[in-house]
């Protein structure tokens, strides 16, 4: 149940809490230790990072061995990061064609493991990109899963430039990763870090967002483990607004790990309890 004030129980954020694998990125290898540190801490659901140097999603057979790890430890792979996947450099139709074939491969992948979400960086949003999106929304019609593209601290990639390219798409199963850490304003503020900012943010994605990188923010550096000393990010009204707009997805944090932060993972297996806690506190404004 939801707390009398309407806002999300520790429960509930627990039941949709997901974790990317970017906290073992470059330091540890996807195995039983890692994933099963994971379950031990109570995160039992992963967004999957592109790790081309470990596995390869676009190969049902290279996933056979993460797939038997995840069920091993009680870990479902619910979304896939393609970060590495970017269509703007694709200079003739066959590589684009070869580069969607692929992607397809992944999602195709992603879902017989049970994931939902595909989501790419895709930096420059021009032709290409839209028809490379385009072909990945018919290929996914039919299925529950959704495609992203992600947002970026270059004003080119800001969160109303990918509304915008999302809006030329405007396919039910095409949405918008929102990165907490990668939002800029005009005057190079993080404004999900200031009261009043991750309202004015989460609006304008709306029926956009169908999945979120929530991290830590601090001395304007971003995948802090959440709730470390000094992090600015304004979680109370971040999680006020996903309710208000209605946001089905998971809550999946990607703090990095060691050797840059310790104990990443504790942090974040407490950060359900923590922003209850901090919102019973807060008071409501309007």
């Amino acid at each position: 149940m939801s707390t009398e004030n309407g806002f999300y129980t520790v429960e509930e954020i627990k039941e949709r809490v997901s974790m990317s694998t970017v906290v073992f990125w470059k330091y540890r290898p996807i195995g039983e230790r890692t994933l099963g540190e994971l379950a031990r801490n109570g995160i039992t659901r992963i967004e999957l990072l592109e790790s081309p140097e470990q596995f390869d999603m676009a190969d049902a057979r290279s996933m056979r061995y993460i797939a038997d790890i995840c069920r091993a430890c009680g870990i479902q792979i619910v979304a896939y990061h393609a970060h590495r996947t970017n269509f703007a450099f694709l200079d003739t139709e066959e590589k684009r064609k070869a580069e969607v074939d692929r992607c397809r491969r992944q999602i195709d992948t992603m879902l017989e493991w049970g994931g939902k979400v595909w989501g790419s960086h895709a930096t420059t949003m021009n032709g290409t990109l839209q028809k490379s999106y385009e072909d990945l929304a018919r290929h996914i019609e039919g299925t529950d899963v959704s495609i992203a593209i992600e947002n970026f601290k270059a004003e080119e990639y800001w969160v109303e430039k990918r509304v915008t390219f999302l809006d030329k798409i405007d396919h039910p199963q095409v949405g918008m990763i929102l990165d907490v850490g990668h939002v800029r304003n005009k005057e190079g503020i993080n404004p999900m870090t200031v009261p009043g900012g991750p309202t004015a943010v989460l609006d304008m994605c709306q029926k956009r967002l169908c999945w979120i990188h929530l991290h830590g923010f601090k001395d304007d550096v971003d995948h802090f483990p959440p709730f470390a000393e000094g992090d600015t990010m304004q979680w109370v009204e971040i999680f006020r607004m996903l309710r208000k707009i209605g946001y089905s997805g998971n809550f999946n944090f990607e703090p990095k790990g060691e050797p840059i932060h310790f104990n990443t993972i504790e942090e974040t297996a407490k950060a359900p309890m923590r922003i209850v806690e901090l919102e019973a506190r807060t008071p409501k404004i309007g």
